[in-house]
């Protein structure tokens, strides 16, 4: 993913292995419901914004082969950016000491791209997880949601599964237990930080709290995860 939201991180510092899947096909639209993978919200005086990649459609859409169709949107990705944060607090700090190190890397891969900012956001916030990839693992791309998951965990061997909320669209809660793999979802607080330009929006990228906040991160990312039976039942699904 782009630059996620904090609810990613928090997810993944409550996590021992963690897994990016890169061997799916990268959705084609971005309309209602869809992914994020490409894209993510800032805020700016006007709003909220997208930062977008601009990912060559006519190519692979697997995940890893996916390419840019240019490398001009890095340049107008960090005048975005600077033009939204300039007046934030920690803005030099963490402009120069971690943006500027991601947009620099170059690669022709939408995924290489994503990896690399989200695990220099993994060393900045001290996150200690072990990293792997979907196209290393001996796992058939053509298993069902559930059955995946499942493969990942046992090859993995852990017995419990953390997942954002958008699993309980799919996921087969029986068919993981029967194999001792317990489902959890995240229960985000939302607490909020001091956050420039207007009301409060907890679900812009993670880049934000960083500007605002700096060193004092640890404070607003607090966020559990519940076993699924408690988290439907908060839910009402």
């Amino acid at each position: 993913m782009l630059l996620p939201w904090r609810g990613l991180f928090e997810q993944a510092m409550l996590a021992d292995a963690f897994i990016f899947h890169d061997n799916i096909l990268l959705p084609r639209s971005h309309g209602k419901g869809k992914s994020f993978q490409t894209r993510v919200q800032i805020k700016t005086e006007g709003g909220w914004e997208w930062l977008s990649l601009p990912v060559d459609r006519g190519g692979s859409m697997i995940i890893k082969e996916a390419r840019f169709v240019n490398q001009d949107w890095r340049r107008a990705h960090l005048s975005q950016i600077r033009k939204a944060y300039r007046n934030a607090p920690y803005f030099d700090h963490i402009f120069d000491d971690l943006l500027l190190g991601i947009y620099q890397y170059q690669t022709d891969f939408v995924g290489e791209f994503c990896v690399k900012g989200m695990l220099d956001v993994f060393s900045y916030l001290g996150l200690e997880v072990t990293v792997q990839y979907t196209s290393d693992l001996p796992i058939p791309e053509e298993s069902a949601s559930s059955r995946r998951v499942l493969e990942h965990c046992l090859y993995t061997g852990v017995d419990k599964y953390i997942s954002g909320h958008g699993a309980m669209n799919y996921i087969d809660y029986e068919l993981l237990e029967q194999h001792g793999v317990k489902i959890y979802y995240m229960d985000y607080s939302l607490k909020p930080y001091p956050q420039l330009h207007g009301e409060f929006n907890p679900y812009v990228s993670i880049i934000d709290l960083l500007f605002n906040v700096g060193p004092d991160f640890r404070k607003y990312l607090g966020s559990e995860a519940r076993y699924w039976r408690e988290m439907v039942a908060i839910e009402g699904v």
